[in-house]
């Protein structure tokens, strides 16, 4: 079993045995990876600790037989540690991106620049004004959509391929639809079809993030209530077309985080 290495964050743990644990982690060089931490449960481990929203320089055993490998060792490489006015938020936002990576990533499949990505959105959560972090987890979430093949159809009628400008104004909502993927003009729009509805305002946020860099949107504002409805639309959007779990753990929190002055 050769001795590899390669820089990761820790995505998901799970106990293992009384002293090992499985822990699940988004490498640069393996993608996601599975790898048990063989005593890792103990307060005498010897070897680096494994935290979580952190730059990970991972050095493991790994074999091509086996569906996962086993770490030898661990170093830190960089943290974050949240520590700005709004803790509660971008540490819900990070719990996000992680969860959303452990449910869509394929395993063992590599995407470094997926991966660098990742790291961007952590340095730019760990910075930014906490009234930015809606719009920074909203452009992530599009960008990871599209990168792993489930790109919601904004700037188009889903069904009949109708540019938005032809059918968008600023006096009516916006429909979308999870199931068929994207927004759906009047035309298209069928009797008892589930939609959810999106203010004009904020469904121009939405296609506005859908193209914009991380930078960009760490100058743009979304109030939470319209990044709910968005953040509504989005997860339905994935849990209908990657086949996830009824609920994602993450998402709710959030929905329950706006309700208070924690993320105001």
């Amino acid at each position: 079993m050769p001795l590899e290495k390669s820089e990761g964050i820790l995505l998901k743990s799970f106990n293992w045995s009384e002293s090992s644990r499985m822990v699940i982690f988004f490498t640069e060089e393996y993608g996601k990876l599975k790898l048990t931490d063989r005593g890792g449960r103990s307060m005498k481990s010897k070897r680096g600790r494994l935290m979580p929203f952190a730059r990970l320089d991972l050095t493991f055993y790994l074999s091509e037989k086996q569906t996962s490998g086993h770490i030898s060792d661990s170093d830190l490489l960089e943290l974050y540690s949240f520590e700005r006015d709004g803790t509660l938020g971008r540490l819900a936002y990070a719990s996000a991106v992680c969860e959303l990576l452990y449910l869509l990533l394929p395993e063992r499949e590599q995407q470094p620049g997926l991966y660098r990505y990742v790291i961007t959105f952590l340095q730019t959560v760990d910075l930014v004004d906490k009234r930015s972090l809606p719009a920074v987890f909203i452009c992530f979430f599009l960008r990871l959509l599209s990168q792993l093949g489930y790109h919601p159809s904004l700037a188009y009628c889903v069904t009949g391929g109708e540019p938005v400008e032809e059918f968008v104004d600023d006096e009516a909502d916006v429909i979308f639809s999870p199931e068929r993927g994207g927004v759906v003009s009047p035309p298209c729009q069928r009797p008892g079809e589930y939609y959810i509805r999106l203010s004009c305002a904020g469904f121009r946020h939405l296609l506005h993030l859908q193209t914009a860099s991380l930078t960009e949107a760490a100058g743009y504002r979304v109030s939470f209530s319209e990044a709910a409805v968005m953040l509504d639309a989005l997860g339905k959007f994935v849990r209908y077309q990657a086949d996830l779990p009824a609920s994602l753990k993450s998402l709710e929190f959030l929905e329950k985080l706006k309700k208070t002055q924690l993320n105001g």
